[in-house]
């Protein structure tokens, strides 16, 4: 029994302590920094906070220090981002919460790597990544593509993505909307929204955007054996 009455108590510190700790940073930020988590970083003494579209900020544990910028770490490895350790976090979190349905997949029959792509039916560097989907392929490379309309939710783009997740058959009807192809107007319940808030969430801004399952994302057109040297070295 006191075994137990010191495991509660010791859960309602921390429950407590985590609490009190993201109330005194919201305190000191801006309004409207929206949190997205809040832990003890590299560096001794700091917080790290993910905050807004995947920024990353650096908060003393007194409340008297914030600083922002990109924090460089000098180890075994060589020179490293720690911040993109911390963008990588948040956007693998993000990321599983996509469901497998939502995404439209083109499929590698000898598939090693699945890869989201966020995309936009009117980008020029989306249709020439999609232009040459057979030489993912070949690599072993499945796309999984979300929706991301560059202009928003709203407007024609928006509504014709939409509508290829709502075909029947959506596969053809994304690929004939690429290659500037009119398709049949259809509305239903779909992602996109959806898609372009987490987008945003986890910092991007243009497309194609790629993303791992590991959290690293890499923007614009990679040829496909650029990419299978990225995916496997890293």
């Amino acid at each position: 029994m006191q075994r137990l009455i010191k495991f509660l108590l010791l859960i309602n510190f921390i429950l407590f302590s985590e609490d009190d700790v993201k109330n005194s940073i919201q305190e000191i930020l801006p309004s409207g920094f929206e949190i997205n988590f809040i832990e003890k970083s590299e560096v001794k003494n700091f917080y790290v906070v993910n905050v807004l579209n995947n920024q990353i900020l650096y908060v003393s544990d007194d409340y008297k220090f914030v600083f922002a910028g990109d924090l460089i770490g000098i180890g075994d490895e060589g020179i490293v981002s720690i911040n993109n350790k911390y963008k990588t976090k948040l956007t693998a979190k993000v990321m599983a919460t996509i469901k497998p349905e939502e995404s439209i997949d083109f499929v590698s029959k000898n598939e090693k790597y699945k890869i989201k792509v966020f995309t936009d039916i009117s980008c020029a560097y989306c249709r020439l990544f999609h232009s040459e989907i057979e030489k993912y392929h070949e690599k072993g490379i499945t796309i999984q593509y979300l929706g991301f309309p560059r202009d928003g939710v709203e407007g024609d783009v928006f509504n014709n993505m939409q509508s290829a997740w709502c075909s029947s058959n959506k596969k053809e009807s994304l690929t004939k909307l690429k290659l500037g192809e009119e398709i049949e107007k259809k509305l239903c319940q779909n992602p996109i929204k959806e898609h372009f808030r987490k987008g945003s969430l986890i910092g991007i801004t243009g497309t194609p955007t790629l993303v791992l399952d590991d959290g690293r994302k890499f923007s614009g057109y990679i040829p496909a054996g650029d990419l299978i040297e990225l995916i496997e070295n890293g």
